[in-house]
């Protein structure tokens, strides 16, 4: 029960961990994640809220999986697609609405900065073995069917991203860049980190087995 409820705890923290590095990465206006720039596209040539879109998204990439997998869609992948919708309207629209920057440089911190948040956010909610979200789910599958590391198979799921997000010309700059080139080797790093200090997924999955 202990060890669940530890699970709890990291899988929410993870996941509101990653909806903050998002969220700073679309206040910081210099390009944002693959992802998250089609979701803002569609937002702004649709309508509702990105939270919104997050969900939507992630509800196709459910079914795109489970093509790749072969297997039933994992529906309990709508999970963590709610929570981060919800976790990033409230961000974006109440708790960090009022972030507003001006100075290059600071953009740029700002940027860094929440795109190694996303990427730590995306190593800690892993290691809980709940749901994965639909595009981490992606990387997971493609990385299941070749062996490739995730430092790749997550690059090559944030290139397809990129380009949906510039057919719709979503918000890609040279921030989106930066992102697909280095997202995946963060999340290399962050989880490699986070083995070396006694807490590798694979540990995670076998507590959960014997709890």
């Amino acid at each position: 029960m202990n060890n669940f409820f530890f699970r709890c705890l990291m899988y929410l923290a993870g996941l509101f961990v990653l909806s903050l590095g998002v969220v700073l990465t679309i206040k910081s206006n210099v390009g944002i994640a693959p992802w998250d720039a089609l979701n803002v596209a569609l937002s702004e040539k649709i309508g509702l809220t990105i939270g919104s879109w997050v969900f939507i998204v992630g509800g196709v990439l459910i079914f795109v999986n489970s093509t790749i997998k072969r297997s039933a869609p994992n529906v309990a992948g709508f999970i963590p697609i709610l929570i981060i919708g919800v976790f990033v309207d409230l961000l974006n629209l109440k708790l960090l609405s009022f972030v507003q920057v001006d100075s290059l440089w600071i953009k740029w911190c700002l940027f860094f900065g929440g795109l190694s948040i996303l990427a730590f956010g995306i190593t800690i909610y892993l290691r809980a073995s709940f749901p994965s979200v639909p595009n981490d789910e992606l990387m997971l599958a493609i990385t299941d069917r070749t062996g490739w590391g995730i430092n790749i198979t997550k690059t090559i799921t944030e290139a397809i991203a990129f380009v949906l997000a510039i057919v719709l010309k979503g918000p890609v700059g040279l921030g989106t860049i930066i992102v697909v080139l280095c997202l995946g080797l963060l999340v290399g790093v962050f989880d490699q980190l986070l083995h070396k200090v006694g807490m590798p997924r694979a540990l995670i999955v076998r507590g959960s087995v014997n709890e």
